[in-house]
């Protein structure tokens, strides 16, 4: 498990944690509420306990309670008043040392055994201090009373969570027993209204807290999934019995999964603090766009939900939905920065793709990923094609996982060559699964799905070991003076400890300063660790740096300028068919330039024809190329005729 899926289990076991305190808090407020609802609501003579105790058990969960209250002649001996052992009530109890306690306002919780002096003999054994017991105030009548909570042997005794729930009951319902007496002020009323009001809200509070996202306040993953039940049922209660077409329109809902794209890259480049601003922003927005009616939650870091009840017809849905992705695209500025968001939707309908929530937005999920994988910031539908291709995926997934375990990857090397002498100068690793039948898989099949899994870094570690174990046949035949670039991705760009731990192999190996680390645009946009530890570090260990597929990322001449790159390597998008292309002409002139002024060596990657070939020998001073017109990649095997 890497560095940040560990630190997600843990931020997500966190976030479980305290939601299911808030449920728990939410749960015991409303039975407090209940049990002074219960005393307020007696009439008469009634026994204002009846209720109470019954709410009070799914609290403490106790097996006895016992009301005890002072005489009002002053005496010496408690009263019980009220318990749910009918037996106790009208005895007589001697005021104790731990009895005093409880009656001037202390919260008690004991342990078996305690208080034994104060116990009528009589009414063991069903009551005695042989019980667990929480004691805590409650006036009566005018009167200074206590309550006392017994549990039976076999259970646990009282903790601080009970302590606290006691100290709140014990002022309510002080208060409301008050309330009672005819002598009550108005101010007392108000006191007493004003505190049960306040219990209410708060139980308000933590309902929202427990079940919203506190970033944005939608709905988060757990109360969606409630609410979308609650519809369901409701369709499925309606259409009971009815001879209405359950995939009409009226009687189906649409769930959109929307997941936005390269919201990491925001983070990583302007900060978390805009990242939050964008996902408040959004929230706003898609609001914005939704009936009321409708569902809208956030489920995860940049994952949302939209359910449309009813949904209609499907192209309603689309019509909808495409505007809420025209509203998401809408530029935003946040400290200076301009953010282009975009996002990728996926959607199922109820019941065709599923009758319950978690198959829906699992459906959701697949069509949203398909749309991701395909093109970025579009909408797609889910369809039972598209279930069969999940299938094969997760198919895919397991067997380049077990490639992984059994190291079945290796290193293919393609040749950077000198164009106008011929002389081969250098060479680029490439990963190349090789299976157990001797298939050989390029990048392209495997490196999306194990980039997904997170098998990146697994990857790259066998491939630099094929290479380092076979580099002295490679000098051998082509000689020491010979340079090996390595590709790393963004992600492990910005992933210090990999780069730690690339770099310390490259220097274990003592040819540090044969290889070249090849590192996309991206990488260089986001300030941070890499360039203030990884890269200072590189360069004192004498590994070159290249800037790849150089003219499609989000690279600055001011940043380009701070770098020292040592490589340049133009995209294939500017090298293809350029003696067709007078405008890639200029700007490949222009970069040839660059490259000259900021003594960086220049290399045309993608030279596939000999037209491309010649118009960079007839009309440029570019020396360094590399395509398939010169070399195509080869295992190190067939590379040294093994």
């Amino acid at each position: 498990m890497t560095e940040d899926s560990e630190g997600l289990r843990e931020t997500l076991v966190d976030m479980r944690r305290e939601l299911d305190m808030l449920r728990i808090e939410t749960t015991h407020a409303k039975l407090l509420l209940s049990a002074l609802e219960a005393m307020l609501g007696a009439n008469g003579d009634d026994d204002p306990f009846n209720g109470v105790f019954t709410a009070l058990m799914q609290v403490f969960e106790y097996a006895h309670a016992i009301v005890l209250v002072e005489p009002g002649d002053g005496g010496e001996q408690l009263e019980c008043i009220a318990s749910s052992h009918q037996m106790a009530i009208g005895s007589l109890w001697p005021a104790g040392k731990l009895f005093r306690k409880a009656l001037s306002g202390r919260i008690i919780s004991t342990v078996p055994g305690v208080g034994a002096d104060a116990w009528p003999a009589e009414l063991a054994p069903e009551i005695s201090c042989g019980q667990p017991a929480l004691y805590f105030p409650l006036a009566v009548r005018g009167s200074r009373g206590l309550m006392i909570l017994l549990r039976r042997l076999d259970q646990a005794g009282f903790d601080r969570s009970h302590v606290a729930l006691a100290r709140k009951f014990s002022l309510l319902a002080s208060h409301a027993f008050a309330a009672r007496q005819a002598s009550l002020s108005k101010a007392e009323s108000r006191r007493l209204k004003d505190l049960t009001e306040e219990l209410e809200a708060s139980q308000e509070a933590l309902r929202f807290r427990a079940n919203h996202d506190q970033l944005t306040g939608l709905p988060n993953r757990a109360y969606v999934r409630e609410l979308v039940d609650q519809m369901i049922g409701r369709k499925q209660w309606s259409g009971a019995g009815c001879e209405a077409d359950p995939g009409s329109g009226a009687n189906q809902l649409a769930l959109a999964f929307i997941d936005l794209d390269e919201f990491k890259r925001v983070n990583d480049m302007h900060g978390h603090v805009a990242g939050d601003v964008l996902l408040q922003e959004i929230a706003r927005r898609v609001q914005a766009e939704i009936r009321r009616g409708d569902v809208f939650g956030r489920i995860s870091g940049d994952e949302f939900v939209i359910v449309l009840d009813p949904a209609g017809e499907q192209s309603g849905v689309a019509r909808i939905v495409e505007r809420i992705l025209e509203r998401i695209r809408q530029p935003l500025s946040v400290e200076g920065a301009q953010i282009k968001p975009s996002a990728s939707i996926g959607i199922a309908f109820y019941p065709e793709h599923g009758r319950d929530y978690e198959t829906l937005r699992r459906h959701a999920d697949l069509a949203m990923y398909q749309a991701k994988t395909s093109t970025k910031g579009r909408v797609s539908f889910f369809t039972r094609d598209l279930g069969r291709e999940v299938d094969d995926r997760l198919v895919l997934e397991q067997r380049v996982k077990e490639a992984v375990a059994a190291g079945e990857f290796r290193c293919a090397l393609q040749q950077k060559i000198n164009i106008r002498t011929g002389c081969v100068v250098g060479f680029e690793a490439l990963a190349r699964w090789v299976d157990a039948a001797g298939v050989v898989y390029s990048p392209g099949h495997f490196l999306p799905t194990a980039s997904r899994l997170g098998l990146l870094d697994e990857i790259s570690a066998l491939v630099m070991e094929d290479l380092l174990q076979n580099l002295p046949a490679l000098d051998a035949g082509f000689g020491p003076a010979i340079r090996y670039s390595i590709n790393v991705s963004p992600a492990q760009t910005t992933s210090v400890p990999f780069m730690q731990k690339l770099l310390r192999r490259l220097s274990e190996s003592g040819r540090a300063g044969r290889f070249i680390l090849e590192l996309t645009e991206e990488s260089f946009a986001a300030t941070g660790p890499f360039q203030t530890h990884v890269l200072p570090a590189l360069r004192n260990a004498g590994v070159a740096i290249s800037i790849d597929d150089f003219g499609t990322g989000y690279s600055s001449l001011a940043k380009l300028a701070e770098l020292t790159v040592d490589e340049l390597k133009l995209d294939r998008s500017l090298v293809s068919s350029i003696h067709r292309r007078p405008r890639n002409q200029i700007v490949l002139r222009a970069v040839e330039s660059l490259g000259a002024a900021l003594n960086m060596s220049i290399v045309a990657e993608g030279i596939e024809t000999d037209e491309e070939n010649r118009y960079l020998l007839e009309q440029t001073c570019i020396a360094i190329g590399q395509g398939f017109l010169h070399h195509r990649p080869q295992l190190l095997a067939d590379l040294l005729g093994r």
